[in-house]
């Protein structure tokens, strides 16, 4: 009898054992989310993710080499390619690298990404496709390329040295070689309505036909101009390293307004669209909000360094890097500041923001928001 009670007790014992045991979740951990972003690389070979409204650290990667070119997004995915070749394909919710790959190309200068395909201004114009594999490449005696190409209608545009290149894209064969200006080309080039804008080292801000690269105009301004052109509404607008910005008409070539800075203008502009107000930075540490229409001052906000660097607008939101190595976002309505990060180095490109869509881009980018 005693051993049927002590048999009965172990098996009540080991059965609330059992019970009490904690099972393990058969169910897979959340995804991350995929947060509204804005996304840097800096000198110090790294690429950041920030929160776009809190300016809260998503990720950070260090990359074999600095970022040089302002990377493009599609999708989930961002592209990055540095100094010495190294092309990245990062997924932007994880924050992990998907992939790395050695390329052959050299004096990388600019990226785009169109219809599934990756195009790269460098040695050569080289298209990838999304896996990494090299298409086509296109080269020229005069190589290598000196601004960040634009893709649009089944063309490439870029500028080599002193003149502007039209590539098609299907096999990567030249179509055009337009005339030469006086001295190199160093803004990436703007395809807006069957015209090509962009701003030369001889201190002109030119237009030419994207169907055969005649000219249409060029506008003179006092010195160099570096600064990627925004084109929009019936304006073309640059910096110049005369400490001016210039809005030029798109169909006369003629001035529509200049805007006086206390330094270069190296930035490109980029616009608010809501606001109609113009924003870009200057070496005198200020980013300016202009107005697009009369070309007078709306705010300016002042950085700890010179801004060299492009901004780019989310909502009512403008990001911008400065040589403080501080990424800043400003309330594009007032100028106030919402947050800073410090970045620990310097930027060579732009900053982009993830808007969950294609990414939006600064104006000296190869992406054209405008």
């Amino acid at each position: 009898m005693k051993n049927i009670v002590y048999s009965l007790a172990c098996l009540v014992a080991m059965s609330l054992f059992f019970a009490c045991t904690k099972k393990k979740s058969d169910d897979l951990p959340l995804d991350k989310v995929h947060y509204n972003a804005v996304i840097v690389a800096t000198e110090n070979s790294n690429i950041i993710s920030f929160e776009s409204n809190s300016g809260a650290k998503l990720w950070e990667i260090t990359t074999k080499g600095i970022v040089s070119a302002t990377p493009v997004l599609q999708d989930s995915t961002l592209y990055a390619l540095t100094q010495n070749g190294f092309l990245y394909k990062i997924d932007v919710i994880k924050g992990d690298t998907v992939w790395v790959k050695s390329t052959i190309m050299q004096s990388i200068e600019g990226m785009a990404i169109d219809g599934g395909k990756l195009y790269v201004a460098a040695d050569g114009l080289y298209c990838y496709d999304l896996d990494g594999n090299m298409q086509w490449v296109y080269q020229d005696a005069d190589m290598p390329c000196t601004s960040a190409p634009q893709v649009i209608n089944g063309r490439a545009y870029v500028a080599v040295k002193t003149k502007v290149h039209c590539i098609d894209i299907s096999n990567g064969t030249g179509v055009w070689i337009s005339a030469a200006s006086l001295a190199n080309i160093n803004s990436s080039v703007r395809v807006s309505n069957g015209i090509i804008y962009f701003g030369c080292d001889d201190a002109k801000v030119y237009a030419i036909n994207a169907v055969d690269g005649s000219p249409k105009w060029n506008y003179t301004t006092g010195d160099k101009v570096s600064s990627s052109p925004v084109v929009y509404g019936g304006m073309c607008i640059a910096g110049s390293y005369d400490y001016d910005v210039h809005c030029i008409d798109t169909t006369t070539g003629k001035e529509r307004w200049t805007f006086h800075t206390l330094e270069r203008v190296h930035s490109s502009p980029t616009v608010h669209e809501f606001t109609n107000s113009v924003l870009v930075g200057s070496y005198d540490y200020n980013l300016y909000c202009i107005d697009h229409v009369s070309g007078t001052l709306r705010w300016k906000y002042p950085a700890g360094s010179l801004i060299k660097t492009s901004p780019v607008v989310m909502d009512n939101n403008v990001y911008f890097t400065s040589f403080d190595r501080y990424m800043y976002c400003v309330d594009v309505r007032d100028g106030r500041i919402l947050w800073k990060q410090y970045l620990n180095g310097q930027s060579s490109t732009s900053p982009i923001a993830d808007n969950l869509l294609r990414g939006l881009y600064p104006t000296e980018s190869g992406m054209s928001n405008y």
